[in-house]
C-alpha cells in the first residue's frame, strides 16, 4: 500500500461515525496499517514518521482500553444486586 492509498483508506481518513467513537480495536488497526506502510517505505525519515504514528496509535489503543474496562466496571459495580434465596 502507497502513500496515497493509505491517505484514501478508510482506516486512514475515517468517517464521521468513526471519529465521533474510536474504539482500542479502531486505534489497533491503524497502528497496523502504519507499520504495514511504513515497511514498505524507503526513505528513513519517512519511515521513522510511520513507525511513530503506530507507536502513537498503539499508545492510544491501551489508553482507551483502560478507558472503557472502567466503564465497563463502574457498570457492574452499578447494576443492582440479587442475593441468592
Amino acid at each position: 500500500m502507497n502513500l496515497i492509498d493509505r491517505l484514501e483508506s478508510p482506516i486512514a481518513a475515517g468517517t464521521a461515525k468513526e471519529s465521533k467513537h474510536e474504539t482500542a480495536a479502531i486505534c489497533r488497526d491503524r497502528a497496523a496499517a502504519d507499520l504495514v506502510t511504513a515497511a514498505a517505505i524507503i526513505n528513513a525519515n519517512q519511515r521513522t514518521r510511520m513507525e511513530s504514528s503506530a507507536a502513537s496509535w498503539a499508545a492510544r489503543a491501551l489508553f482507551l482500553e483502560r478507558i472503557e474496562a472502567g466503564g465497563a466496571r463502574k457498570t457492574l459495580l452499578a447494576s443492582p444486586r440479587t442475593l441468592p434465596e
